[in-house]
């Protein structure tokens, strides 16, 4: 493999890994939280499941525009909307309970789902570009950094969670994913 192609397997991985991390790591603690803001589990419920709609919604359209839109600059925007998210959704504590928490909970899970759909469909163009006689390999390889952000999510939100409060997962995650955008603006080839 050349430099590049190094660099780029790197920057997809990483994509994949904090998008799945990001998304499994309130599962052990949001929903005590959520209940003493007056949530119910059901919309407990409806809060989780609004990423995957969003990401899939947003992941076809992304698909649509992403010649228009350059796939490097659609992955480093998505990074940056979801790193902002994630730590708007880690000062959710703050807000009052009732209507007005529920609703930036759905508002925030949506645009942090909308981010990482940008950043995870142009990873995928990406790929697709720089490794075009190995897609099928590396992509399976990439689904391995899938698995493992939803492997380790929930045990490394609910220990932070447990060890510093609500909010440092969010600003430590939020914070990783700020610090990924120089570094896939510097990496990643112009496509």
């Amino acid at each position: 493999m050349t430099r590049q192609q190094i660099l780029t397997l790197i920057s997809v991985a990483s994509v994949n890994f904090s998008s799945m991390i990001c998304y499994s790591i309130l599962g052990p603690f949001f929903p005590t939280e959520a209940v003493k803001k007056g949530a119910s589990q059901t919309v407990i419920g409806l809060i989780f499941g609004c990423y995957a709609v969003f990401n899939l919604i947003a992941s076809l359209i992304m698909g649509k525009y992403i010649v228009q839109i350059g796939a490097k600059f659609m992955l480093v925007a998505g990074l940056f909307v979801s790193a902002g998210s994630t730590i708007m959704f880690g000062l959710l504590t703050r807000v009052p309970p009732g209507a007005c928490f529920i609703a930036l909970c759905f508002v925030v899970r949506s645009v942090d789902a909308v981010g990482f759909a940008a950043a995870c469909t142009s990873s995928f163009a990406i790929t697709a570009q720089i490794f075009p006689n190995n897609v099928a390999t590396v992509l399976g390889s990439l689904e391995m950094f899938t698995g493992l952000g939803l492997i380790l999510g929930p045990p490394v939100g609910g220990w932070f969670y447990e060890s510093f409060g609500y909010e440092v997962p969010f600003m430590l995650l939020g914070g990783l994913l700020l610090l990924m955008v120089p570094f896939n603006i510097l990496v990643l080839p112009n496509i």
